[in-house]
């Protein structure tokens, strides 16, 4: 029943938004402009289906007389009078964010529906009292119900000629609504007015409280065949999941006139519950509909929240690890220093140490600042620019910037590097960070033994054409259990550690298309073992 079919991958319970008409606001959001799915189409045609054969099945016996329950009506008209109130209701708060004049005309014709199925109720004879209240006349009830039946499908049929215009109501939402509702409210009094007061002028279609003149029996077919202009003009103009669901009112609209015949008959009956089926169909959507978009948006808030915290993550992991990197050089520039004032301090100063101390805070000062362009690096998202380095001489400038601490430790150094090797393409700055972070981190292990503290450093040409480059200290090792986690973010095993080192050194190795492994001995030592390739990896990757 949609004008333009669903595509087929359209998604089952999803609704796609459609372009908004020009000059609306926020016309896209609600029912007016949710394109029906492939099994909402399915669920009104099946719907409309049957509908088609309940009418058929009753048409034929629905002059058939049944026992009088004039208590009938009340009940049913006080249910469509809260139904039909609620659906205004909310269809006046779409129309309060659409500003669709469409829209307007359909919240008034429902808001028409709940008001007149009042006075139909109280003239209803048998109802309330035996000719009905409000000085009601015979053809009364029988007016009021042709006036209910014309004006609900005539705002049908507005709403679907005025939903596509281009510019909606201006001015105040508030104003426009008070209107409809005096407007709809005068139009009710009116002509419960003139049902009453003219009963003995208008034309006859009762005889009797249940005896139908000719006129009585063939007017309702006038209504009738406003709803079907009315479902004509919904399907000329249909596009949305409002459009689909109002068209099965319009058929239930038909259906239940087409079943009007003699009071307290079957097809009186039958047609009185679907009068109460128009008047639920749209409210069970909406309130569907908006329950669904209320999920959606508490579930698209809840990402939101979690992309924040994500996000806040991602920086306190940005500072944490300037903060974690930055440290080791000032920390080196302040020892330095001390150390140069100490050597000043002599009597006579000892110029040639204290320039050997001055000389390495400037090495260090240049170091940090290195420090910052490699983060910078890292998390560009960008290619990094790759440069061919030499594996044995990065591993020993390294060992010389850190010779001091190592000294001060009491940490034999072995340096088993092997001749010859091929350079590698890299990033210097951020390889020289790993080797550093690894020979800090064994350093701060050695410090739990009291003798025997050998740092190894290696390098070696592995069988698959890459180079290793290995740091063994002779700690206490790590734990099974933690050697699984240990690559991991913001996992330590320092009490005033980040947890960032070890995952940013493994971050790095793979951005160079190389392995960070960890191996471990307790009691014997650990050893992280970095592998990578000779060729560069933007080449490998072709």
């Amino acid at each position: 029943m949609s004008k333009d079919a669903v595509p087929d991958s359209a998604v089952e319970g999803r609704n796609d938004n459609l372009a908004a008409p020009e000059g609306t606001l926020g016309a896209d959001i609600g029912l007016i402009n949710l394109q029906p799915t492939r099994r909402q189409n399915w669920t009104a045609l099946a719907a409309v289906a049957a509908l088609a054969i309940a009418v058929a099945a009753v048409a034929p016996f629905a002059a058939t007389p049944l026992p009088r329950f004039a208590a009938f009506i009340p009940f049913l008209n006080a249910t469509i009078l809260v139904t039909d109130l609620i659906t205004a209701i909310l269809l006046f708060g779409h129309f309060s964010i659409s500003r669709l004049r469409g829209l307007l005309v359909l919240s008034g014709g429902y808001l028409f529906t709940a008001l007149i199925v009042i006075p139909h109720a109280l003239t209803f004879p048998g109802a309330f009292s035996e000719t009905g209240l409000l000085g009601a006349g015979l053809q009364t009830t029988a007016w009021l119900y042709i006036f209910w039946h014309l004006g609900f499908p005539i705002s049908l049929g507005i709403y679907a000629c005025l939903k596509d215009e281009p510019y909606g109501v201006q001015g105040s939402m508030s104003s426009a609504i008070g209107w409809c509702v005096a407007l709809i409210v005068s139009l009710v009094l009116a002509l419960v007015w003139a049902a009453v007061v003219w009963d003995r002028y208008l034309p006859r279609l009762f005889l009797s409280a249940s005896g139908l003149t000719p006129l009585g029996t063939y007017i309702p077919f006038f209504d009738l065949i406003i709803c079907a202009l009315a479902l004509a003009c919904l399907w000329g103009h249909r596009r949305s999941v409002l459009d689909l669901w109002l068209m099965v009112v319009a058929c239930a609209l038909i259906g239940e006139l087409a079943l009007t015949v003699v009071r307290f008959s079957l097809g009186f009956y039958v047609s009185r519950i679907l009068s109460l089926a128009t008047s639920t169909i749209v409210l069970v959507i909406l309130l569907t509909e908006t329950t669904g978009s209320y999920t959606r948006l508490a579930r698209a808030n809840l990402m939101l929240r979690r992309e924040r915290e994500n996000k806040l993550m991602n920086l306190e992991a940005v500072v944490a690890s300037i903060s974690h990197e930055v440290k080791q050089p000032l920390a080196t520039i302040v020892m330095r220093g001390s150390t140069a004032l100490r050597f000043l301090g002599h009597s006579p100063p000892d110029l040639g140490k204290a320039r050997s101390a001055l000389n390495n805070i400037v090495s260090e000062g240049h170091r940090a600042s290195q420090i910052f362009d490699n983060i910078r690096d890292l998390f560009r998202a960008h290619n990094q620019e790759l440069k061919p380095i030499d594996v044995n001489d990065m591993a020993l400038r390294v060992l010389d910037t850190m010779q001091g601490e190592l000294m001060e430790r009491r940490i034999e150094t072995r340096a088993e590097l092997m001749p010859g090797l091929p350079v590698v393409w890299g990033h210097r700055g951020q390889l020289q960070e790993v080797i550093l972070n690894l020979i800090r981190n064994a350093i701060e292990a050695m410090d739990a033994v009291g003798s025997g503290r050998v740092l190894r450093l290696t390098t070696e040409k592995r069988p698959n054409d890459g180079i290793s480059i290995k740091v063994i200290d002779s700690g206490p090792g790590i734990s099974p259990e933690k050697l699984d986690t240990i690559f991991d973010a913001f996992v330590t095993s320092k009490a005033q550690g980040m947890g960032l080192g070890l995952a940013i050194c493994r971050l790095i190795v793979e951005r160079h298309g190389g392995q960070l492994l960890a191996f471990s001995n307790l009691g014997s030592g650990a050893q992280f073992e970095i592998n990578l390739p000779i060729m560069r990896p933007d080449a490998a990757a072709n």
